[in-house]
């Protein structure tokens, strides 16, 4: 009975129903009597092992403790190796389970690490079966962890690992062997973070390396452990490019080839080549991967040539890319060139489809175009293989489009023609559809570009007749972009740009996809704007009231900023007179005496006069407001300018508020000097009413500065944006809306993509991409968090800055509990062991202590995963 209801719980662990699990187990060991052989004696160690498993974390000890003494009493008498091995353990289970759950409580710990002692001392003994040597092993190894955590002396706790390693030396069980280096690593560790005997730190490392060398289940001791001796030498002066030859040697270690040991060993590289300075690494990444690429590219197992593969894929991103990223690329490619496999094809395709790719960002077309025109023929009849027929169907886009950058518009036109005839049988593959789309698309619009209206005409009406009913958004989307370059067209007629308005509108205006939604949303206001012109301000104003009423609600930033301009322009619309006002002049004397009166109130500002400037500075803007003459406008705004500074500074408000406002009025005709005083009149009004609890005006001010500075290059504008965008960013994560505080941080990287990088800019990024990563993980989106926490990480490594290592160090911890949640707990030992390295953050001496525990526990339960 019991082995049945330990083979049916091991079935509902694995499907994860532990509460039913559980349950069975419990039922079976209440009806059990004392076992009768030696097999059900294990059985019920094996049912009790799993039970303590479940209830350790969160049951009180003594239940537990009754658990393992009904163990015991049940299997009195069997004294078989196999028995003793599975009552140990069993009883292992009530201690080990301190490394995954890591409570806080100080009691439990000290209870878990007596238990550990407890065990250790009866179950001494060379004579003992393997299996309880095992776990005895372990119970001491958790015992000196426990101490390290509870603050015990750390040269102890050092001291203490040290002779379990030593016990351990005459072992050759590999579980053991196994234990004896981890030992030895922490010992090390512990004495690098307390600076004890730093020498025997490195004696011990370079220990862990030599019996990690015939251990495959040690390979991540032994990367870092090299990755270690790296960083002490780094930080004792030797130059980097010197000191990672440690972690390079773990790399000619001969190793069985497979998916999993040739993506380790490349991860291994990655974490080398990070301790390189900028202007070392391209150089030396381009040198080692090669090296790493050639090791495997002939090599027999198809897993190891895979791996390699879509690690080189992952070193270069999509949207992005360096020189060096494309040597990689270019050689790995090479290095493939008499690869045949089918198992590796479909990351072959890639690699030389990016390569082609990345060719052209870095501003070569013509070798893209070769590179694309060689794919043909290297991967004939990838129209009938559903793996390589969407990456090969896009490089045949591309390649069109590059040809058209290097004049040759003809050959474009010609090969975005063949698309849709070449991949018609494979229609029915996800996503060959909108490559067709899209070939369609950029066909319709060179022709047009060409000159070539009538043929042009024909495509487009064939692109939308085609993709606009399929039910594939992605398909739908170049039908709708067709039409929006027909209105976006200078060159066409009103008629046929009218037409493809109104087409849309028939087509799209109620389509669920965001994208085409953003599409709508600027149809309708061009629509608007073009009745506007002709004088129809009736139909105008409808077609704004129908834009408003059909978008208000979207939570996408682009498509609430059109529907805040169709706003404006509806007051616009509703206060502006159909004439126009001949404007007329002011006199020098005017101009002369209100400059002086600025000049006077800047003496009042350096005079230390404050009250006399605002006066000052008031009564010019009360003067200058309503004239025609835009010189004494801009002295008028130059006055607002410098009194809302003055107001910013001192935090007054409710004053600042009015004076922003009519900083921030728009007056049509002036140059970029009054558009800065706007821009910076908005970010003000913004930072006002926030401060003043009103999150939804301050976000309009600063939604308004958004449209505003779009385009702008004026350094002044952009900065307002940047500053505003955050701003914006920060107060729709306060409204408690997490995926409009995700779009609005977006949002703002993107802005900040497109300026130079300045330290400034470099701590709102970081600010940026932590209250991001922040709400992913709230909404359980964890791989987009790590991405958010690792650009941190990297930002943090190439600039040292005070502010920016604090996020940094709070990202890691992060960092690593994502990983934990998902599972991914060798990512998670490999982070906690850079921590440990990662020097420029300036952990503190309890942050170490914490990453040398949570270190521990992610490599145990990286190992429990592996089995």
């Amino acid at each position: 009975m019991v082995r049945d209801a330990v083979r049916r719980a091991r079935e509902l662990l694995a499907a994860g129903d532990q509460e039913l699990a559980h349950e069975i187990l419990t039922l079976a060991l209440d009806a059990q009597r004392f076992a009768a052989q030696d097999v059900e004696a294990i059985a019920v160690a094996e049912a009790t092992g799993m039970i303590v498993r479940i209830e350790a974390p969160s049951g009180p000890r003594d239940a537990v403790e009754r658990r393992i003494a009904r163990m015991a009493e049940l299997t009195d008498g069997f004294d078989a190796d196999a028995v003793r091995e599975a009552r140990a353990f069993a009883e292992l289970e009530a201690i080990e389970w301190v490394h995954l759950y890591e409570p806080d409580d100080a009691i439990v710990l000290v209870d878990v690490m007596r238990a550990a002692e407890s065990f250790a001392s009866r179950h001494i003994g060379e004579d003992q079966p393997l299996g309880v040597r095992q776990a005895r092993g372990e119970a001491m190894y958790t015992a000196e962890i426990l101490r390290r955590h509870l603050g015990r002396d750390r040269h102890q706790v050092a001291v203490g690992l040290e002779t379990l390693a030593l016990t351990l030396t005459a072992e050759s069980d590999e579980r053991l062997r196994h234990l004896r280096i981890a030992a030895l690593y922490q010992a090390a560790q512990i004495r690098y973070d307390s600076d004890d005997d730093v020498e025997s730190a490195i004696a011990l490392m370079h220990r862990v390396i030599a019996e990690s060398e015939s251990l495959p289940s040690a390979r991540a001791l032994l990367h870092a452990a090299s990755l270690r001796l790296v960083d002490d030498e780094i930080g004792r002066g030797v130059p980097a490019a010197t000191a990672i030859a440690h972690g390079l040697r773990a790399l000619d270690l001969p190793v069985e080839p497979g998916f999993e040991t040739v993506t380790e060993q490349a991860r291994h590289l990655d974490r080398v080549l990070e301790r390189l300075p900028d202007t070392e690494r391209d150089l030396a990444a381009v040198e080692h991967s090669a090296t790493l690429v050639d090791r495997y590219a002939t090599c027999a197992s198809e897993d190891a040539r895979e791996a390699i593969l879509w690690w080189v894929l992952r070193r270069v991103r999509e949207d992005a890319g360096t020189a060096a990223d494309r040597q990689v690329l270019a050689h790995t490619d090479h290095a493939f060139a008499t690869d045949t496999s089918p198992a590796t094809t479909a990351a072959r395709v890639r690699v030389a489809s990016r390569l082609a790719e990345l060719t052209s960002r870095l501003g070569d077309p013509e070798s893209a175009v070769r590179l694309y025109e060689q794919l043909d023929a290297r991967f004939p009849g990838h129209e009938h293989d559903e793996r390589l027929v969407v990456p090969l169907a896009l490089a045949m886009v591309d390649r069109a489009l590059r040809l058209a950058d290097i004049g040759r518009r003809d050959d474009a036109l010609a090969a975005l023609a063949k698309v849709p005839h070449r991949y018609a049988t494979a229609a029915g593959v996800p996503g060959v559809p909108a490559a067709i789309a899209q070939a369609m698309y950029w066909r319709g619009r060179l022709l047009r570009e060409a000159g070539e209206l009538v043929a042009s005409r024909r495509v487009i009406n064939d692109t939308v007749d085609r993709a606009a009913p399929d039910t594939d958004a992605d398909v739908r989307l170049w039908a709708a972009n067709s039409l929006f370059s027909v209105w976006q067209s200078p060159g066409l007629n009103p008629t046929e740009i009218d037409s493809a308005l109104n087409r849309f509108a028939d087509l799209f205006a109620n389509d669920p996809d965001v994208r085409i939604r953003r599409l709508d949303a600027r149809r309708r206001l061009t629509q608007s704007t073009r009745a506007a012109e002709r004088g129809e301000r009736e139909m105008a104003a409808t077609l704004l009231q129908g834009l408003v009423a059909a978008h208000a609600d979207s939570d996408d930033p682009d498509v609430r900023d059109t529907v805040e301009l169709a706003t404006e322009n509806q007051r616009i619309l509703a206060i502006s007179s159909p004439t126009d006002a001949v404007p007329a002049s002011a006199g020098e004397a005017r101009y002369r005496d209100l400059r002086e009166r600025l000049y006077e109130a800047d003496r009042a500002v350096d005079d230390g006069k404050p009250a006399e400037a605002e006066r000052i500075l008031a009564a010019i803007a009360a003067d200058t407001g309503a004239d025609p003459d835009e010189n004494i406008v801009m002295l008028g705004l130059a006055a607002l300018d410098v009194l809302g500074g003055l107001l910013l500074d001192a935090g007054r408000w409710e004053e600042l508020v009015a004076v922003a406002r009519s900083a921030a009025l728009r007056r049509p005709g002036l140059d970029t000097r009054a558009r800065r005083v706007h821009a910076r009149g908005h970010l003000r009004l913004g930072i006002a009413l926030g401060r003043l609890g009103e999150e939804h005006a301050a976000i309009e001010a600063y939604e308004a500065l958004e449209r505003l500075a779009d385009g702008a290059t004026d350094g002044d504008i952009v900065n307002a944006r940047e500053v505003a965008a955050y701003n914006r960013a920060v107060m729709v994560d306060g409204l408690g809306d997490p995926v409009a505080a995700i779009a609005a941080y977006d949002h703002v990287l993107r802005i900040h993509d497109l300026s130079v990088d300045s330290a400034e800019r470099r701590l709102r990024r970081v600010k940026t991409l932590r209250n991001k990563a922040l709400l992913l993980t709230g909404l359980g989106r964890l791989p987009e968090s790590i991405h958010a926490h690792r650009l941190i990480l990297d930002i943090a490594g190439a600039f040292p800055d005070a502010e920016i290592a604090e996020r940094g160090r709070k990202s890691a911890f992060d960092l690593a509990a994502c990983y934990t949640q998902l599972r991914e707990y060798r990512a998670a030992s490999d982070l906690y062991t850079w921590m440990r390295s990662a020097h420029h953050l300036g952990f503190a001496r309890d942050e170490l202590a914490s990453i040398t525990r949570s270190a521990k526990t992610a490599a145990r339960a990286a190992r429990r995963a592996r089995q």
